[in-house]
């Protein structure tokens, strides 16, 4: 370890201490990772110092164009003074990161070198490498991309297509026998920089089927060639739905799948065997139509109706979306129309929230209920009670609250008025039979009976006695007088 770091010392103060005599050689050369580098994106840059000879200490720069910056490196610098840690060292390697920081030609380069020969101390020859890359923005390297997406072949194996290929042709007619279940397609590019889709192996099912090979140039630009290949049916099944033709699909490798609720049965369409898909929970049938493109599709199937069938899937939730009953709805929601997934669908908004409201049944479960639908997260959450609704319950009990008690206070000074009234035709038939006794003081009765009608209810029972008290000692005062005038 003694003579390693005394190497290096020597590096530095070789034209002193040491003879001046080359003895063996060194190479430094530098490697790029890329050899085309967008305006923003690293590149890595390895430098490798290597030598037939033990190689002792040894030091240079890193010099790098101005279009690019340094970032780091795995000595941690532009600059390395390094040396052996072993006798028999013939290489080591150092790696160095730049970004791109315009376009032109970067350039990396080894300037400044020296290396010692461990085992004669002396100065070895060196060479010094650089490496070159072009930077380019992304529409300068895409204006550089190929633009051709042409097929220089087209064919199925064993089976003739009409027309005769052609380039520029895109479209062409395949006609299968029946019980044909695949066939293999050919194709081969005009470039090889170009990728397709759509050979190989294809199964097909009975009727139509339309098979799209997709040519990607290496712009990203695309051309699709279609294959019109018909496998003739031997009984088919043709049924019309919204005014268009489809035919019932009879294999059930062909129908799409469903979810785990369904199970495979058959039922009979026309006195033939069809497969299906079963809900025993929903009551739902499912079968496959084939609309003339090749499409198929499931519909729900019920006394010989067809009706498009779209599942909706929400993490482990599948509803299947039904019309609204807007009698469910909470006060200020309208209809509009949304989108799930790339599908558009009937759903209930109103302003001021977020979530729109739609109304489906849970295949698992068969529920029937109103979900709001977060079309951010892809969730829905069933609707239990809205604001809304607790809000317009709450004014109805408040409302009916108030109501009630407005209906008993009324009652009660009816109530109350009735009785008084009551009291008062008491009083009156009351007073009316002493009165007639003692017509010569029809004052005092007016004043009493005027008296009476301002008195508590508690007052008037308490007048009452005090007025028949006085309306008896009146006639009592009053026979007496009369016998006395006798």
């Amino acid at each position: 370890m003694k003579k390693v770091w005394l190497l290096l010392f020597s590096l530095f103060f070789s034209f002193i201490l040491i003879d001046n005599v080359e003895a063996a050689s060194a190479s430094i050369n530098a490697s790029s990772s890329k050899s085309t580098v967008i305006v923003g994106d690293t590149v890595t840059v390895t430098v490798k110092i290597s030598s037939s000879s033990n190689l002792g200490a040894w030091n240079f720069d890193v010099d790098y164009s101005s279009n690019l910056t340094f970032v780091s490196s795995s000595f941690g610098g532009l600059y390395i003074a390094d040396a052996a840690q072993t006798a028999t060292t013939k290489s080591k390697s150092y790696t160095f990161t730049f970004r791109a920081k315009s376009s032109g030609t970067g350039k990396v380069s080894i300037s400044n070198a020296r290396v010692i020969d461990f085992d004669t101390e002396k100065n070895m020859s060196v060479s010094k490498g650089s490496t070159s890359f072009r930077i380019m923005t992304q529409s300068e390297l895409e204006s550089t991309y190929s633009k051709n997406n042409n097929l220089s072949s087209l064919e199925v194996e064993g089976h003739n297509l009409s027309p005769i290929f052609d380039k520029d042709t895109l479209e062409y007619s395949l006609e299968l026998e029946y019980g044909t279940e695949s066939i293999n397609i050919k194709a081969t590019k005009e470039d090889s920089r170009a990728s397709v889709d759509g050979t190989g192996k294809i199964n097909l099912s009975e009727g139509l089927n339309v098979l799209k090979i997709i040519v990607t140039a290496e712009n990203g630009s695309t051309k699709t060639y279609v294959i019109n290949a018909t496998v003739k049916e031997l009984d088919p099944i043709n049924v019309t739905v919204d005014s268009e033709e489809y035919s019932v699909v009879r294999e059930k490798e062909f129908l799409p799948n469903v979810g785990s609720t369904y199970q495979d049965t058959v039922i009979k369409i026309d006195d033939k065997d069809v497969p299906a898909y079963y809900n025993s929970i929903t009551d739902f049938t499912l079968v496959g139509l084939k609309n003339k493109a090749g499409d198929i599709n499931l519909y729900l199937y019920k006394d010989g109706t067809y009706k498009l069938y779209e599942e909706y899937n929400f993490n482990q939730l599948a509803i299947y979306l039904l019309e609204m009953d807007e009698s469910l709805l909470p006060s200020g929601y309208s209809k509009n129309n949304i989108k799930i997934g790339d599908k558009e669908v009937v759903a209930y908004t109103k302003e001021g929230l977020e979530y729109p409201i739609v109304y489906g049944l849970n295949i698992a479960t068969g529920e029937k209920n109103l979900y709001k639908y977060d079309a951010k997260e892809n969730t829905i959450q069933r609707v239990e009670s809205t604001s809304s609704n607790k809000e317009e319950l709450y004014f109805n009990i408040i409302l009916g609250s108030l109501g009630f008690t407005a209906v008993s206070y009324l009652f009660f000074i009816t109530l109350l008025t009735k009785k008084n009234k009551q009291q008062k035709n008491f009083l009156e038939k009351t007073m009316r039979m002493n009165i007639s006794d003692i017509k010569t003081d029809k004052d005092l009765s007016d004043t009493l009976y005027k008296n009476n009608e301002k008195l508590s209810k508690k007052e008037q029972k308490k007048s009452k006695k005090e007025n028949k008290k006085k309306l008896k000692k009146e006639a009592k005062k009053t026979d007496d007088d009369e016998m006395a005038s006798l």
